[in-house]
């Protein structure tokens, strides 16, 4: 995740700038929507366990009966947005979906709340053969929610089952494709994961073919979180309605476009939560009011009302909490599509683009101009690496020489959204290429999970896009997006010297060195422009006074079992 999610920028971001209408831009497979059941389909109303009779933890922060208001629970009401697909792990692409699954799956490792790469459903593991052989010792208390005790047979399956080509897991090569007999399994040229070896119950062995120096980091990402394999072999067509899995939360409540519910799994092996339910709010309406009217705990800034937050003259300030984000939107071109396949007319509309304006007039400052790719509170960016700055007499120039000066083809700009009017960002591209290259751009709409779905197959000319970090290293953003074999590399960019640079950063242990390569990249990306960087993003949250130990993360972790109610602040 991908990746876990970021929404490309959607029409909602012109209106709200928070991290949850930031969603992964990664490939992903359409879920089942067959239902035979009594319950309405994409509808998930979870039995009742063992665990909700009587067994919660007695130590939870109960707030006082005489507080009233959306603080007088232990629940959390945020806003979320509706999955892209089912509660799959190898599914997932979006950063919607990512939320969820985070926290009803775990796998071997996962990231703190600093991006730390810390024990999971592996309490240790030592590394061999110069970085090529992981072995992982698995703790002996993890379970299902069910009950059943996880092995390591149960993460071999998963990996085996992501790797599995009749599963089409639009992730499972650029996150585990580092594993021996994850390709031959994919491609069918193999029974099994070869790579992956269970050496007794609580022991899983993993070979690489090649050390890989983010390769625990990409084990973070959902498509390696642990499944059950009893429900799935029971229920293939339809667990992810109630998923078995080792998270902290369990899925409750699945209402399509209403709400998503999540109720603590109180055998969590890492410590059970302190909430007694999350409940993200699918509706649509103003955040600003509901977080008013005290119907959520947490909103998002308005631009229009940031200034007085910032200044500390609306009354909003006391509950403003900024956090940076790991993610960047663009335009990106299709490469291999006219007139994008001539480098002259990609540099010509990066040129051409006043981001500054945009930001200034549509965002009232909220975001911060991309001047590269990597943001900046990601360990590994340079101020060093700069893009295209606005320069319409010298766009217009690059244009002129082009081979596709004075016939120009049809250029179709699509973004995910419903019909109607486009985002003004847009909008205001649109009227900048055509003042500044006399080039008209139509604008189309698509729906979000059929826009995925043609994302991934490649064949948009120029669409709007972003991503969002699945873990804090450069190789996500430079490696997933722009090396020549990746599958999420939507563009269709290659550069033989781009592949080596990246090659080279991807088995290094010396992390300054690395580093340095990936800026090397970086500023070749950037100028040969296969994307026009806009904007990095920051989070500009309201969050109530009770809700204590909100995190600052500026990408998708497990965190509400952190979080807990305090009445007596409110």
């Amino acid at each position: 995740m991908s990746n876990r999610t970021l929404a490309i920028m959607m029409g909602a971001v012109a209106l709200l700038i928070v991290a949850v209408a930031v969603v992964f831009i990664l490939v992903l497979s359409g879920g089942d929507d067959d239902d035979s059941s009594s319950v309405p389909a994409g509808t998930s109303e979870a039995s009742s366990g063992p665990e909700d009779s009587g067994n919660r933890s007695e130590d939870r922060n109960n707030a006082s009966p005489s507080v009233s208001g959306i603080c007088a629970e232990n629940r959390i009401i945020v806003p979320g947005d509706s999955p892209a697909t089912v509660f799959d792990p190898i599914q997932v692409g979006d950063a919607s979906t990512a939320e969820y699954t985070a926290e009803i799956f775990g796998g071997l490792v996962s990231l703190d709340l600093d991006l730390n790469i810390v024990p999971d459903i592996a309490e240790d593991w030592e590394v061999s053969d110069g970085g090529r052989v992981y072995t992982f010792f698995l703790r002996d208390d993890v379970v299902f929610h069910n009950g059943r005790r996880v092995t390591a047979d149960d993460v071999k399956y998963s990996f085996e089952r992501a790797a599995d080509p009749a599963n089409f897991s639009p992730t499972v090569l650029d996150y585990l494709g580092d594993i021996v007999g994850v390709r031959d399994k994919f491609n069918g040229v193999a029974d099994q994961v070869s790579g992956v070896e269970v050496i007794d119950e609580y022991t899983l062995r993993i070979e690489l073919d090649r050390p890989v120096s983010y390769f625990l980091h990409q084990l973070t990402y959902t498509v390696a979180y642990v499944v059950d394999r009893e429900q799935i072999e029971q229920d293939p067509d339809g667990w992810t309605r109630n998923p078995n899995g080792t998270g902290p939360f369990r899925l409750k409540v699945w209402r399509p476009l209403e709400e998503i519910i999540l109720i603590p799994n109180d055998r969590y092996h890492l410590g059970p939560p302190k909430l007694d339910e999350v409940k993200f709010s699918l509706g649509g309406g103003s955040l600003l009011t509901r977080f008013e009217n005290d119907e959520i705990h947490v909103a998002g800034v308005p631009g229009i009302e940031l200034a007085g937050v910032l200044t500390g003259e609306s009354p909003l300030s006391e509950f403003y909490r900024p956090v940076p984000q790991l993610s960047i939107f663009y335009i990106g071109m299709n490469v291999n599509e006219p007139p994008f396949d001539d480098p002259l007319v990609r540099q010509a509309f990066a040129l051409a683009s006043n981001r500054e304006a945009i930001n200034e007039v549509l965002f009232y400052d909220a975001l911060i101009v991309a001047d590269g790719i990597l943001p900046p509170t990601l360990p590994g960016y340079s101020a060093d690496v700069t893009s295209y700055g606005y320069d319409p007499d010298r766009a217009g120039e690059l244009l002129s020489r082009s081979r596709y000066a004075g016939n120009m083809p049809r250029i179709i700009l699509t973004y995910s959204g419903t019909a109607g009017d486009s985002p003004d960002r847009l909008q205001a591209l649109q009227q900048q290429w055509e003042d500044a290259l006399g080039v008209e751009v139509e604008i189309e709409a698509i729906e979000w999970s059929a826009y995925l779905r043609e994302l991934r197959r490649g064949t948009f000319q120029m669409y709007a896009a972003g991503w969002i970090a699945d873990y804090p290293d450069p190789e996500n953003f430079l490696g997933k997006l722009f090396a020549s074999d990746s599958r999420l590399n939507h563009t269709g960019y290659s550069n033989e010297q781009v592949d080596a640079l990246l090659e080279q950063a991807a088995t290094l242990q010396d992390q300054d060195a690395r580093y340095r390569l990936y800026h090397k990249a970086e500023q070749i990306i950037v100028d040969d422009a296969p994307i026009i960087p806009t904007f990095w993003t920051i989070g500009h949250y309201l969050v109530r006074d009770c809700v204590q130990n909100w995190p600052d993360v500026g990408t998708i972790v497990p965190k509400y079992r952190y979080i807990e109610i305090d009445a007596s602040r409110e």
